[in-house]
């Protein structure tokens, strides 16, 4: 008798550790599945990495930009020949409206007014943000060429306009000069560039739909 209720004793005594090894190893997998779950942080990381990646990239890229702008080189060649073309470009739209405008430099002249092109008036910063757009935006290099191309000489020739219009403007409104210059044409470029590559992206991303449409259809 007694060495039946030990026997039954041991059996009992073992049942519960059955128990708790299969309570510990449950929980050992639930903390393994929850370990193995990206957090929310991680889930918010994922579904916007490609924002992350666009802002980043265009960040990069305009701080490469911002650092090319102080090398001597593009202070005293680059900058200044692309000012005198624009001055150049300027005289000869100014003469088709036979104002008889000349050229000295980076200055546009003319019986009666003239004006000095200088460094922010010349497009660069501008068609800096569109192009950093551009390459930073996810989009095949095909679809990126075109913008590039279409938008920096569309912004130049705004640019051009912009010369003309604040030419005319100090002669017949020369008390509107600075804030045309300062408050009208500043934001508006700007605005411009963001237009053009709200436009440029549009058509991106429509084309690549019906590349993607088409080739679904023919496969």
């Amino acid at each position: 008798m007694s060495t039946r209720r030990k026997r039954k004793k041991k059996q009992a005594s073992k049942l519960p550790s059955r128990d708790l090894s299969a309570q510990t190893s449950g929980r050992e997998l639930a903390y393994d599945a929850a370990r193995r779950e990206p957090g929310a942080f991680r889930r918010w990381v994922r579904a916007k990495r490609p924002v992350l990646g666009f802002v980043l990239l265009f960040a990069i890229l305009m701080g490469v930009f911002y650092a090319i702008t102080f090398l001597p080189v593009m202070n005293m060649n680059v900058f200044p020949a692309y000012m005198r073309f624009n001055a150049q470009a300027s005289v000869v739209i100014l003469n088709v409206f036979g104002e008889g405008a000349d050229t000295h430099g980076t200055m546009v002249t003319s019986p009666r007014f003239s004006v000095d092109i200088q460094h922010g008036c010349d497009a660069i910063e501008p068609s800096a943000l569109f192009i950093a757009a551009v390459l930073a935006f996810p989009a095949p290099i095909y679809s990126k060429l075109p913008g590039l191309l279409l938008g920096t000489v569309a912004l130049g020739l705004v640019n051009l306009a912009r010369i003309v219009t604040l030419f005319y403007t100090g002669i017949y409104y020369p008390r509107a000069f600075q804030a045309m210059h300062v408050d009208v044409w500043q934001p508006v470029f700007i605005l411009l560039a963001l237009v053009f590559w709200v436009m440029w992206a549009w058509w991106a991303t429509r084309s690549r739909t019906s590349q993607s449409d088409v080739s679904g259809e023919t496969a």
